[in-house]
């Protein structure tokens, strides 16, 4: 009999007893005996089920164990990776967090490696490589991220004066993340690349909808001296 019809016989079994018998102990001893015979009668698609199960939870044991294993491993190698950076400079860092990347790719451990390289490339003024990152990290599966890979993407778009690319970058992050941790900082840097562009209608929206949202922050306060010296 095929697994599919001897599960839907020891169903109605079950429902068959259950209908017909008053709760006693003899339609107890019925149901066990009934089901016993069923078993026995169908021990092949039965093994089989059991089997199945067995394979299925040993398989997901191993994922979770790998998985683990995994997280562990690729954290380890950021850490040693900052060290390389701290202790034997730049570009033993960077060889490290690329062997990080190399080895574990798309883990956590990977992208924040990613964003820390990026960082500092930004930090030397190095735009154009810190650009490709932040491009590359727009793609990662971690949303946290994404997100601080857009909004820095702005800025460094801002930097090198693409202030097209930069208000574009940061509207679409706006639009297709309304809730994001990050929303603060893209509208100021939006802010800014309008005010830059010549924009300063778009710029003076923007400011205003910064210190009605975050009027208490240091984006509220920015945001307010600049709404007075655009309103002049």
């Amino acid at each position: 009999m095929p697994l599919l019809e001897f599960q839907n016989f020891a169903f109605f079994t079950i429902i068959n007893i259950m209908q017909n018998t008053n709760n006693n102990q003899e339609s107890l001893s019925l149901f066990i005996s009934t089901f016993i015979d069923a078993c026995k009668a169908h021990k092949k698609p039965l093994l089989i089920t059991l089997v199945a199960i067995v394979v299925l939870a040993g398989g997901i044991a191993g994922y979770v164990s790998h998985r683990e294993n995994i997280l562990q491993n690729s954290w380890a190698k950021f850490y040693d990776a900052q060290l390389a950076l701290l202790s034997q400079g730049q570009d033993a860092g960077f060889a490290a967090f690329d062997q990080l990347n190399a080895v574990y790719p798309d883990t956590d451990a990977a992208y924040y490696g990613k964003l820390m390289q990026a960082d500092l490339l930004f930090t030397e003024e190095n735009f154009a490589q810190a650009t490709d990152i932040y491009k590359a990290l727009l793609n990662a599966k971690n949303p946290q991220v994404r997100a601080i890979a857009a909004v820095s993407l702005g800025g460094a778009q801002q930097a090198v004066q693409d202030y097209k690319g930069s208000i574009s970058t940061l509207q679409n992050f706006i639009t297709a993340n309304p809730t994001s941790f990050a929303l603060p900082q893209a509208y100021f840097t939006l802010a800014l690349s309008q005010e830059l562009s010549g924009d300063k209608a778009a710029a003076l929206d923007t400011y205003k909808k910064l210190l009605e949202d975050y009027t208490q922050t240091y984006f509220g306060v920015f945001a307010k001296d600049k709404i007075s010296q655009l309103s002049k």
